[in-house]
C-alpha cells in the first residue's frame, strides 16, 4: 500500500537514511490517511538519538523542546515537524508520565508502548506500511482497541480514558470491549490527571458527532471530573445535543444550564475566560423573551458573545423559539444597520458633557438615548437626541 509523503517530510526522511538511520512516519497522519481524513500534521520516528538527529539536521532550524524525552522539533520549509527516538517500555509513577525514558534501536518496541492499535501504524516508502498490533484490521472493523493488556496501558496513562472516548466520537468507532472494560474499572485515575490535560481532550469529545452515545454509555467516566453531571441532567440533554452543531461551548452550555455552579465547574476544569464567557452568557439569557424586533434589540445591547452562537444554543435548547422570525428581525437589522449599542449612537460623552451632566449621569442619559432609538431607528440623529435630554432634564 502507497501512501503519499509530502516533499518537506520526505526530505527529512532521506536525510536520516543517508545517514545510516532508519526513520518512519507513524501515528495520526498514517491512521487518517488510510482513512481518507485530513492529516494535520506528521510525526516521525526514527533510531537516531537526540544528539545524532542534532547533526543530522545541523543545516535546518531546531527546537529542542522535548529533547528530554527524545523529540526535536525540525523546521522542514517552513513546516515544523516533530522527530522523536524510538522509546522503550518504562515504568510509569503518576498515571501519566514514565519514571525515565529509555532508547531504542527497534521500531517495534517503540510501537508497543503507543496508546491504541490504529496510532500505531509505520510507514516509509522503502517497507510500506508495517503494522505490528493489527491496527489496519481495526481500522477497517472501527475498533478502538489498546495495544497488549488495555488495564496495563490505561495505568501507564490515565488519560488514554479519554484519548479513547475522543477517537470513537470522532472517528464513529466502537470501543473494543477488553478495552471498555478497562475504562470503566481504572476511571478513578483520572484524578491523576491535570485539568488543563483534560478539558483539552473534554473539548474534543463535547465536538463529536457521536456525543450523545458517549455521554449515555460512559457517563460514569465524565462524572469523574464533573460530578454534578448526574443522569438525570445528561439524560435531559440529549435532544438539545442532537440539535446543536458540533461547538464545543454551545453543547457546555446545553449540559450546564441546569446546575446552579457552572461558573465553579469552569473554573476547575481550567475553562479560558472567553470559553466561559460564551457559555455561561448562553445559560444566563435561556430563557430571554425575544418576540418582537424590539425585544431583539434590546437583547443585543447587552449581549457580549456573537448572536449566531446565542441563536444556535438557543435553537438546540427551545422548541417554542421562533427561529425564523428571530432569523428574520436580526438580518433586518444588520440590513438596515439599526442602532442597539452605545457606540450606534450619533452622539456620545462628549456631548452629553457639554450639555453640563457629569459622571454617571452621562452613563444613564446615553441608556436612555439608546432605549429611545431602539424603539424608533429613525430618532438617531444629534439634533432629536439633544433636544430630548433636554426635554427631560
Amino acid at each position: 500500500m502507497k501512501i503519499q509523503i509530502p516533499d518537506y517530510i520526505q526530505v527529512l526522511i532521506d536525510l536520516l537514511n543517508q545517514n545510516h538511520y532508519s526513520a518512519y512516519v507513524v501515528g495520526g497522519a498514517i491512521r487518517n490517511a488510510l482513512l481518507g481524513l485530513p492529516i494535520h500534521d506528521y510525526d516521525l520516528t526514527t533510531d537516531a538519538t537526540p544528539d545524532e538527529m542534532l547533526q543530522v539536521f545541523s543545516s535546518y532550524r531546531v527546537f529542542k523542546t522535548g529533547i528530554q524525552h527524545g523529540t526535536i522539533t525540525v523546521l522542514s520549509k517552513g513546516q515544523p515537524v516533530e522527530i522523536t527516538t524510538f522509546r522503550s517500555e518504562n515504568t510509569y509513577e503518576d498515571h501519566r508520565h514514565p519514571s525515565t525514558v529509555s532508547f531504542s534501536d527497534n521500531i517495534e518496541e517503540d510501537c508497543k508502548r503507543r496508546d491504541f492499535t490504529i496510532n500505531a501504524l509505520c510507514y516509509n516508502k522503502s517497507e510500506g506500511l508495517i503494522d505490528f498490533f493489527g491496527g489496519i484490521e481495526d481500522l477497517q472493523h472501527k475498533i478502538i482497541r489498546c495495544i497488549g493488556n488495555p488495564h496495563e496501558r490505561i495505568d501507564e496513562d490515565a488519560l488514554r480514558i479519554l484519548r479513547a472516548l475522543r477517537f470513537a466520537g470522532r472517528l464513529s468507532f466502537t470501543i473494543e470491549e477488553n478495552t471498555t472494560t478497562a475504562i470503566h474499572k481504572q476511571k478513578q485515575l483520572l484524578h491523576y490527571i491535570s485539568e488543563e490535560r483534560i478539558h483539552n481532550e473534554w473539548v474534543g469529545i463535547l465536538e463529536t458527532n457521536a456525543l450523545s452515545s458517549i455521554l449515555t454509555e460512559y457517563s460514569d467516566i465524565i462524572q469523574v471530573f464533573i460530578p454534578e453531571l448526574k443522569e438525570y441532567i445528561i439524560q435531559d440533554s440529549l435532544a438539545s445535543i442532537n440539535q446543536s452543531p458540533l461547538n464545543a461551548n454551545i453543547r457546555m452550555a446545553i449540559l450546564l444550564k441546569d446546575i446552579s455552579n457552572a461558573n465553579e465547574i469552569l473554573e476547575r476544569l481550567k475553562y479560558s475566560g472567553a470559553e466561559q464567557t460564551v457559555i455561561l452568557s448562553c445559560i444566563r439569557n435561556s430563557e430571554y423573551k425575544l418576540s418582537s424586533k424590539i425585544e431583539l434589540k434590546q437583547f443585543l445591547s447587552t449581549l457580549n458573545i456573537p448572536f449566531n452562537t446565542y441563536h444556535q444554543y438557543r435553537t438546540a435548547i427551545d422548541s417554542n423559539y421562533q427561529i425564523e422570525n428571530i432569523h428574520a428581525y436580526y438580518q433586518e437589522i444588520q440590513n438596515m444597520h439599526e442602532p442597539y449599542q452605545l457606540k450606534d449612537l450619533s452622539i456620545d460623552g462628549n456631548t452629553v458633557k457639554e450639555l453640563g451632566y457629569q459622571g454617571k449621569d452621562i452613563k444613564d442619559i446615553l441608556q436612555r438615548c439608546l432605549n429611545a432609538v431602539i424603539e424608533n431607528p429613525e430618532n438617531n440623529t444629534i439634533e432629536y437626541l439633544i433636544n430630548m435630554i433636554k426635554r427631560t432634564s
